[in-house]
């Protein structure tokens, strides 16, 4: 398995419990890429201005004794490999992206329509068809999960009332914090840019799971109304779906408008609340939802204790081995 030391922030813990999933599961040996030393990086990342001038740096070796060889990456701008030759001779070459944005795709044409992988594997099922035609590359669909780690923590344990991590919508925001405030209810939120984390990866993700175990509620937004931009006309069922789902978790917010969601996570098993909605609206539902809390977290529960091994990453791994 191929892994880039150099990633840092908080978005990346998610992409090192896929990792540790096919280390578990396939006894994989870890490849550690080197930094790189040239200068012409600097300004000549994927997607950057200068990106042209990636072929001039000249290139190392990076030779690979295996029978199959695994590149996690969360976006194609965190492809690295193409400055190295020799990993290419592994019979099986996968690669898992997390993300397949139509931002995305001018790079994605750009990198993967060489033959530098024989298995293509996007988590994005609305993005399958159009990879194709731009790639001329066969792409298999195997959708996000959770850390095995996420784990049902009884009701009475679960101290934190609601929280919310990433994306936000201020409105909603602000009234569910004048309702936690006016119930004495804890609400943790993200309340930091994300930019400078202090921590590595691996230990900002166990503490994220720490909040949302201990989580009776978890508001959770799709990206097509969070970030519009972002989404580009997509809708994807991203991680924090799966996570909260794997914790038994209450889902509180939107779902996407995907039609592969009720598939991967059940039909009803969010709360749905229009975030822009006016205040009063919004107390109404907080407090309907706080007030048959034991309800709501029963059917979260049944749901986990049945179809978590579904939703872990060992599982995905288990379907990604499938198209060797």
């Amino acid at each position: 398995m191929i892994r880039d030391p150099g990633f840092s922030g908080y978005q990346f813990g998610v992409l090192r419990a896929l990792e540790e999933a096919i280390l578990q599961l396939t006894g994989a040996d870890i490849i550690e890429l080197p930094a790189p030393d040239s200068v012409l990086l600097k300004k000549a990342g994927h997607g950057m201005r200068f990106d042209f001038l990636r072929g001039k740096i000249p290139k190392k070796k990076l030779i690979v004794k295996a029978d199959v060889l695994w590149c996690i990456l969360m976006g194609p701008e965190t492809f690295s490999l193409d400055l190295f030759t020799g990993w290419e001779k592994v019979k099986h070459r996968i690669v898992y992206l997390f993300d397949t944005y139509p931002s995305h795709y001018g790079m994605l044409r750009n990198l993967f329509s060489k033959n530098y992988f024989t298995i293509h594997v996007t988590a994005f099922n609305e993005s399958k068809a159009k990879l194709e035609h731009l790639t001329n590359q066969k792409w298999e669909v195997v959708q996000h999960a959770g850390s095995a780690a996420f784990k049902m923590v009884p009701l009475a344990e679960r101290v934190i009332g609601f929280s919310s991590y990433g994306r936000r919508m201020d409105g909603f925001h602000e009234a569910l914090l004048d309702f936690c405030r006016q119930n004495n209810i804890y609400y943790d939120y993200t309340n930091h840019d994300g930019k400078h984390p202090v921590a590595d990866p691996e230990e900002l993700y166990r503490q994220y799971i720490w909040h949302v175990n201990h989580s009776v509620f978890n508001v959770s937004w799709p990206v097509e109304l969070a970030n519009p931009k972002l989404a580009g006309g997509l809708h994807p069922v991203t991680c924090r779906w799966f996570e909260a789902s794997c914790a038994g978790t209450v889902l509180i917010g939107k779902k996407p408008a995907n039609e592969k969601f009720d598939e991967y996570l059940f039909h009803n098993r969010v709360i749905e609340i229009e975030p822009n909605e006016n205040k009063a609206e919004i107390f109404k539902k907080l407090d309907s939802a706080w007030s048959h809390k034991e309800t709501h977290f029963q059917t979260a529960q049944k749901l986990q204790a049945e179809y978590s091994g579904e939703m872990i990453w060992e599982n995905r791994v288990k379907k990604i081995l499938s198209f060797i």
